[in-house]
């Protein structure tokens, strides 16, 4: 019985891995970015760590698609003021919708505002989200309502079979 409740564990945080790095993959991209979301299995065997790992890495920025499609003369959207933000705080709020079922921004907002507090937040996606120490940040209500907006467009066109709009 024990190990049927480890595997369900490790598998609900395959999934949790999967899916908060591929939504740092969607807003990335849809920024015009570019880079690759990847999970492996932790082997270290220590009952205290997560299952599973995860880490998204960005190949091009979209700032320096940007440039270089604007030096080029193709037209490039500007980036949104909060483009990082958007893209750091991505992967916490696809966890809060996934493992709480709700995708209501002002929930989710306290939600990942008590995981940033309790120092479960990733120095990566606190790096994104341009918080530099846990006890001053803001996390603007609008901020994650753009996020889940963002989310909810991304993954449901990949859901359908197609890609999302960027």
């Amino acid at each position: 019985m024990i190990e049927l409740n480890e595997e369900l564990i490790a598998s609900r945080e395959l999934r949790t891995a999967a899916y908060h790095e591929a939504t740092h993959k969607t807003v990335y991209e849809r920024f015009g970015g570019a880079g690759d979301a990847v999970v492996w299995k932790n082997n270290s065997g220590n009952p205290d760590e997560r299952a599973w790992f995860g880490q998204f890495r960005p190949r091009t920025c979209p700032e320096t698609m940007r440039r270089a499609a604007v030096t080029a003369g193709i037209p490039f959207p500007d980036l949104p003021a909060n483009w990082s933000f958007l893209y750091g705080i991505a992967g916490l709020v696809a966890e809060e919708i996934l493992n709480s079922e709700t995708d209501e921004p002002s929930l989710i907002a306290d939600a990942v505002r008590y995981r940033i507090s309790s120092d479960e937040a990733s120095a990566t996606d606190l790096a994104a989200m341009g918080i530099t120490a846990i006890d001053d940040y803001q996390l603007c209500d609008e901020d994650v309502e753009e996020s889940v907006r963002i989310l909810q467009g991304g993954l449901a066109g990949r859901e359908a079979g197609g890609r999302a709009s960027h």
